[in-house]
Order: C-alpha cells, then structure tokens, then sequence
C-alpha cells in the first residue's frame, strides 16, 4: 500500500456529517465500497482495473476485490462513477487475532516479538520498537530513544531526510548488537568535564555547562534562560544559521571552557547627545531622541505597555523599531531577544523601551 499525499482535511467533516466515507466520493459511488475509502478517481470509458490500481500504488485485486467490490474480477467499470483507490490515508489498520486492547504482534525469523502496525521496509533484525505519536518529529523519536535520526532514516526505510517516516505505527529504534539505552548518562571527555547524555550532535568538545531542551522549548528561551546570546546557542550546538536544527530532549551546550556566560545584573545608564540619561541595556533601533522609558516584565503584552504609559501601540512600534506587529520588541534579554507575548521567558538583566520622545 502506498503512503497517501493526501492530508485528512476532511475526517471532522466526515465525523461531524456522519459520512460514510472518510473522504466522499466526487460521484456516484457503489454502496458496497469500503467504507474508509480516503481517495477516488472518477472512471471513464478508455480506464482500465491495471491502469488504475498501477497509478495508485495498489494492487489490482485489492481495487477489484477489496476497496471496489462491484468491480470483481470481471473489471466491471461505469464511466462516471467514482471508484475507491486509498483506505485509511495510506495508513495500515490495526489487526488483532483477539479481544486484548494491548498492539497486535508478530513473532520474526530472529526471535524477536515485533508489534503491530509496523512502519514499512523495517529492518528485519530489530530487537526494540517505539510508537510513533502524532506530532512527533524524527528529532523527537531519535532523541527519546538515544540513537540519530541517520539511524531512525537506515532501520525504518525513511529516506536520506527522514521524510517518509510513518505516523501512528511501530518504528525500528534499536537492532540485535547495537545498544540504544535511553538511560540519562555522562561521559567524561578529554578536557576533563563530565557531560550528560543525550547531546546535541556536532556539540563544541570544550563545553563546560550544559542544558536540557524540553519540548517547546525556543532557541530564544534556551539562550534567555543560561544567560547567552543565540549566536552563542547556535556556535556551540551546530545549529544551523537560524537555529532549526537544535535538538529537543537531548542536552546542549550553554558554556564552553574560558568563556565567561553570567550577565550583568546592574542597572546602568548612558547620556547621550540629547542630554537625557538612557538605562541600559536598551531596545535595538530605539529612536535618540526619546525622554522617557519603561521595563518590559516577562509576560508583558505590547498592549499592555502601551497602555500604562499612555501611549498608542503604533508609537511604541514606531519609537522602538519593533516590527509591522510588534512582534520584534525584546524583553528580558540581553543581546538577544523574545517576544513579550513569549511564555517562559527568563532573564536576570532588564531592557527598556521608548515610550515618550523629547520634544524638539
């Protein structure tokens, strides 16, 4: 059976108008078509059984037998009439021999009992399986599990990117000789310090702090949070040029071996050319010519801010360079910068804002 393209947009319309397919059919359809039909094609009088099950990936007693009853094997089409070509969105059912609500299982030619479904072209010498959730990433299944996502893409035929790593079934993540223990460890590396396991693959070797990604987690609340900067964040973990390829649930480097990551926590300020005393550290792009400002607390809204100081939102964007939306105004930072509308920011320095300017 082949992986279906085609996204279940459709399954709250087919539950909420109580459908008999999962998806409807475009035509008139035969009422003895299996009911979690997910994809049809339209015959036409030129169509045949072969041609049709070849161009969708199913075999053609499946199209004659299975999905389209009525056609048998006679092939036996109405031009105009719609006709079953995917159950399910591509994904296997769930087959069970009893009345147990625990996964269905196969026993394999190397002893090991391996659940059911099962993500297609698994390795036949898997000996450790995983259940892929909804939502789950190849990072996140990987991680959880102790091994690389090269390793999840080899045991699981899942392509040179991952991409065709199936939802909702069992996935190889460990085979016979080779250890994937999930147990939190730590090693010791040659500059003497000792690190967790998990890591971030590509992790600098002179890391001396570390911290673990939760899920959720933002490159801008790691950073926030240890006291560094994302550039920094990004350097130490092979993250990538905007950061999207940091790992969650594994640990990552937050401090390397010389460098200093404590921030500041006092208040300073600077005078500048208009003669008023400026706090800093300051918003980026700030006008020079503002008189009065305000510190951004975790959780403050650009609403909210505006609002205590008397001003519109559309000054505070314009007075503190912050982006169309807002949504470019720091809090909490230092040389790096979150969204107040962000949860879980955190910080031990402050940042002000303009929200009055001097007049001229």
């Amino acid at each position: 059976m082949k992986v279906s393209t085609h996204l279940p947009s459709q399954l709250g319309l087919f539950v909420a108008l109580g459908s008999a397919y999962l998806t409807d059919p475009p035509t008139t359809t035969d009422p003895n078509t299996v009911s979690d039909c997910s994809w049809w094609i339209v015959a036409t009088s030129t169509d045949t059984c072969t041609a049709i099950a070849s161009a969708n990936g199913i075999s053609v007693s499946d199209f004659e037998l299975v999905y389209n009853p009525s056609v048998g094997t006679a092939c036996t089409l109405n031009a105009d009439q719609s006709y079953c070509v995917e159950r399910n969105y591509g994904i296997p059912p769930v087959t069970t021999t009893s009345t147990s609500s625990a996964p269905a299982t196969t026993t394999t030619s190397n002893g090991i009992t391996t659940p059911t479904p099962s993500q297609p072209g698994m390795v036949s010498n898997c000996n450790k399986f995983d259940f892929v959730a909804t939502g789950d990433s190849c990072a996140t299944v990987a991680a959880r599990n102790g091994i690389t996502v090269d390793q999840l893409s080899e045991w699981n035929s899942a392509g040179p990117d991952c991409t065709a790593l199936w939802g909702k079934v069992y996935v190889c993540v460990g085979v016979i000789g080779t250890s994937t223990t999930t147990t939190t460890t730590s090693t010791t590396t040659g500059n003497g310090i000792t690190t967790p396991t998990p890591t971030q693959p590509g992790m600098v070797s002179n890391c001396n702090k570390f911290d673990y990604v939760n899920k959720g987690d933002s490159c801008s609340v790691i950073a926030s949070r240890n006291g560094i900067t994302i550039a920094n964040l990004i350097d130490w973990n092979n993250a990538g040029t905007d950061c999207t390829s940091l790992w969650a649930e594994v640990y990552v480097c937050v401090g390397i071996i010389g460098t200093g990551t404590t921030l500041s926590i006092s208040t300073t300020t600077t005078t500048t050319g208009n003669g008023i005393s400026t706090p800093t550290p300051t918003q980026p792009g700030m006008v020079s010519n503002c008189n009065k400002f305000d510190f951004v607390n975790k959780g403050d809204s650009c609403s909210a801010i505006a609002s205590r100081n008397g001003i519109s939102a559309n000054d505070l964007i314009l007075w503190n360079d912050a982006g169309t939306d807002c949504t470019s105004l720091w809090a909490l930072v230092h040389g790096d910068h979150a969204s107040p509308k962000e949860d879980a920011v955190a910080s031990n320095v402050q940042i002000y804002r303009t929200v009055r300017l001097k007049r001229a």
